[in-house]
């Protein structure tokens, strides 16, 4: 039967505390997030049993429920019944109840959340694009000179395949600039006019110069190459924001249209180039040498320890702002030989995991929902709704597939496996083509996490057989 979207739109704004509790809203791939005005209004326990809703997270910054593939469609639905304006953050009632809300305590807990919720509103808006990008990247890879053969180097198709990617990353920092600028409430128009010259070529002109150069006359301006960047620019475009509400407070109304974007940009400048950018990029470096020490001090500890715990990153919505954040130090080092061949190994042995209880599963019904969820993960590269579903309720589920992605992990790292494509191919079983020259290795340590997960699935089991029933 199919899914009454308008209904269970309804019946997650009713258990949250109606339209007029929410402040925000917005979605991401498989997840609504939801601000709140007033936390203790939401019934959890309703809104974890309402039928449609796969699992609730509440952090202290947002609640997220996830949804699965059909997120966007629930999400349409939630803006037409909320009558909230779809794609944009939404603000009700910001005056009457700002008397309401109460100041929440600053808390390392509260800080990092924040940090995640900032950089994740702003990277998810963009994964469509860079999925395609891997998409065509993927095209490049498989049918290229060093695979299949069937393009050569100066092959037109081949080219321009490339040209795509390489162009959606080189802009990245432009799509964050707009996208980090609707998180944090500013005119997206600034913050773009500040990374079109961090990244115009005469600025890498300068750059490459190497020598020095004052911003006004003044400021000394780091020679920092921001193509491709992430967390400058989130940052830069969270100060910026916040430049944007000073000058908008002390500018006289008739000066407005010229003096606001004007100062505006004067103070910008220098905040994103000498001090934001500056900052990201010693904090950047570190994790350079901190990955480097990794690899070659704690080795296959660390390939291990990423792959058997990679679930709960996802589980807790980390698993992408810790990609892209690091995006920037993989593009300099030119490969990731920890973390994305760990994420890897946990993919692929979560899918064996899932295939074996599709199979073995006790109850008629759980295998039913177990071929779902296998499904939905191999043809749409969507694991929340067996990872909140299944594995996190099934321990035997979740102990298979941590043996599984441990074992591929280390063979990964035994065969020096390294992912040098950091897009995303599309679907989780064309992985080994982030490998790049190391796709057999690659590949080798995805069929090994398949494998070990399926297998001790199938013999172990998941108990005794036991009749459906209608609960």
């Amino acid at each position: 039967m199919a899914m009454d979207y308008n209904q269970l739109a309804v019946n997650i704004l009713e258990a949250i505390g109606g339209s007029q509790n929410v402040e925000n809203v917005s979605h991401c791939m498989t997840r609504l997030r939801f601000v709140m005005n007033d936390n203790a209004k939401v019934d959890m326990k309703k809104l974890q049993e309402i039928n449609g809703v796969i699992r609730v997270i509440d952090t202290d910054t947002q609640l997220q429920i996830v949804i699965g593939s059909a997120v966007d469609k629930v999400y349409k639905e939630v803006c037409a019944v909320g009558n909230f304006e779809s794609q944009e953050p939404v603000q009700q009632n910001a005056d009457a109840d700002k008397e309401n809300k109460t100041k929440k305590k600053i808390t390392p807990k509260s800080v990092a959340n924040g940090i995640i919720d900032a950089v994740s509103g702003s990277l998810v808006p963009i994964l469509p694009a860079i999925i395609a990008a891997g998409i065509f990247k993927m095209v490049a890879v498989l049918l290229g000179p060093t695979n299949l053969g069937v393009f050569t180097e100066d092959n037109q198709l081949y080219i321009f395949c490339n040209l795509v990617n390489t162009a959606v990353f080189y802009f990245l920092p432009f799509f964050i600039a707009y996208t980090a600028s609707k998180k944090f409430n500013a005119t997206p128009l600034y913050a773009m006019m500040v990374v079109a010259v961090m990244i115009h070529p005469d600025m890498l002109d300068i750059i490459n110069a190497g020598e020095t150069f004052k911003l006004y006359g003044i400021f000394n301006m780091q020679l920092i190459n921001y193509t491709s960047s992430v967390i400058p620019i989130v940052l830069s475009t969270w100060v910026i924001s916040y430049i944007e509400k000073f000058v908008k407070k002390i500018v006289p109304d008739h000066f407005r249209v010229v003096g606001v974007p004007v100062l505006i940009m004067v103070l910008a400048f220098p905040a994103a180039l000498c001090i934001c950018g500056p900052a990201c990029n010693a904090i950047m470096q570190l994790l350079v040498n901190v990955i480097l020490w990794m690899n070659d001090t704690l080795g296959i500890v660390a390939i291990v320890i990423v792959a058997v715990f990679w679930l709960f990153l996802m589980m807790f919505g980390m698993h992408m702002p810790l990609m892209m954040t690091l995006l920037p130090v993989w593009m300099q080092m030119g490969y990731d030989a920890i973390v994305s061949p760990g994420a890897i190994a946990s993919s692929l042995a979560h899918v064996g995991a899932i295939l074996s209880y599709a199979i073995r599963a006790n109850n008629q019904d759980k295998r039913a929902f177990g071929w779902t969820a296998f499904i939905t993960m191999i043809s749409a590269n969507i694991g929340e709704p067996a990872l909140y579903g299944i594995t996190l309720v099934e321990k035997r589920v979740l102990a298979y597939q941590m043996a599984g992605a441990a074992c591929g992990a280390v063979v990964m790292y035994i065969l020096g496996a390294k992912v040098t494509l950091f897009s995303g191919v599309g679907f989780v079983w064309l992985n080994f083509l982030r490998f790049g020259e190391y796709a057999v290795a690659g590949a080798i340590g995805m069929i090994v996490a398949f494998v070990v997960s399926f297998v001790l699935g199938m013999v172990l089991g998941y108990g005794k057989e036991i009749v459906s029933s209608k609960n």
